[in-house]
């Protein structure tokens, strides 16, 4: 009977100490499992859990856990892999996009387009935007994020817009207008020619008085219609200096002796991606306009530099008489010109060159010191 209870007593604490050690080994188990879960939300990937143990069930579980980790990390990877690519797809485009808390009015995301068009390093708050979205064009979208309800903000410039679609209708207004024009000048021409080789006296000097007034204005004409064929652009890289150099060059013959366009290119070795031949148009003209404007001897200068986002900006400057403003508003519409014997398309012919060439002209105006800017921008 004592026997019996000896060896009962033996075996209950066996039983025990397996008990002990089975907890022990379980809240081992448990320890490791919540610290890999406190790691990974701290976003720590860096542990790693022993897979040389005693036990092949402690092997085991160590791996697996490391395998989680392993899972998890690879997830996290890919996620921000994706952000970036995506980052990097909205901060490309040149609409202006902004992720807004819509309860709190947060900035949560504003892309580099979005920066420039607001004129602004930082933006934290839609407050500190509010007046400045007036002025552009707003759309908006909602979505949902981590429980959030999230405002969407997709910006641009207005005015470009208006600008481009100003642009389209001259150009499909002049077409239909310079076509039938064309159609009903061209039969006077050819009969008034054919005409004049039969006539005499009074007759044939009307005749003459007909068909010169008929080319001129067929001439006047062709001049419009260049307006709405500007050919295809056939970009290639070039240097600056040498090609401002030479628009300068040509523009010196109209003015007086010893009078010269100051160049000013930095760096010296500034590359343009565009069509060397359109943009000599471009400047050309614009070198003719400040000259006229000078009277022939005052100062033209033509500087060339990168700008924002590392554009390269080309400003030809006069200090001739500054442009009223009442002109300035219309200096780029097709047919306005204040010349008596200009034909008003120059400037037009400019901007839209500038516009197929992926770049932008404006008028800038320092009236202080008595400065005339037209400025080229090359996206």
């Amino acid at each position: 009977m004592g026997y019996d209870v000896l060896t009962l007593g033996a075996a209950v604490v066996v039983l025990a100490a397996v008990c002990v050690w089975q907890w022990r080994r379980y809240r081992k188990t448990v320890k490791k499992v919540v610290f890999l879960f406190d790691a990974l939300d701290n976003g720590d990937y860096t542990f790693r859990f022993p897979e040389n143990g005693k036990y092949d069930d402690d092997k085991l579980m160590n791996a697996s856990l490391n395998r989680v980790k392993e899972i998890l990390r690879h997830a996290r990877d890919e996620q921000i892999e994706r952000e970036k690519y995506f980052e990097l797809i909205i901060d490309s485009v040149d609409t202006g996009i902004l992720v807004l808390d819509d309860e709190r009015g947060v900035v949560l995301r504003c892309n580099k387009a979005a920066m420039k068009l607001l004129q602004t390093e930082v933006v934290t708050h839609v407050n500190q935007i509010k007046d400045r979205l007036e002025s552009l064009s707003v759309r908006d979208a909602y979505t949902t994020l981590k429980g959030r309800r999230v405002r969407i903000v997709a910006i641009s410039d207005i005015k470009g817009e208006l600008a481009n679609q100003e642009i389209d209708s001259w150009v499909k207004l002049i077409r239909v207008l310079t076509h039938e024009i064309m159609n009903t000048i061209t039969p006077i021409v050819s009969l008034s020619e054919v005409m004049l080789t039969q006539a005499e006296g009074g007759r044939k000097a009307e005749l003459e008085v007909i068909n010169r007034t008929s080319k001129e204005l067929v001439r006047f004409v062709e001049n419009y219609r260049k307006f709405t064929h500007v050919p295809t652009p056939v970009p290639q890289l070039f240097y600056v200096k040498p090609f401002l150099e030479r628009m300068a060059r040509l523009a010196e013959q109209r003015m007086k002796p010893g009078c010269t366009v100051g160049v000013d290119v930095s760096p010296e070795d500034l590359l343009v991606y565009a069509d060397e031949g359109l943009i000599g148009r471009v400047v050309s003209n614009l070198l003719k306009n400040a000259v006229e404007a000078v009277g022939g001897d005052g100062s033209v200068s033509v500087r060339a530099y990168t700008g924002d986002d590392d554009k390269v900006v080309v400003d030809v400057t006069d200090d001739g008489e500054p442009i009223p403003d009442d002109v300035a508003a219309h200096v780029f519409v097709p047919f306005f010109t204040t010349k008596k014997d200009g034909s008003g398309v120059g400037l037009s012919i400019s901007r839209q060159i500038m516009r197929v060439s992926n770049g932008t002209i404006q008028l800038v105006q320092d009236r202080c010191n008595k400065l005339t800017t037209f400025r080229l921008t090359f996206n």
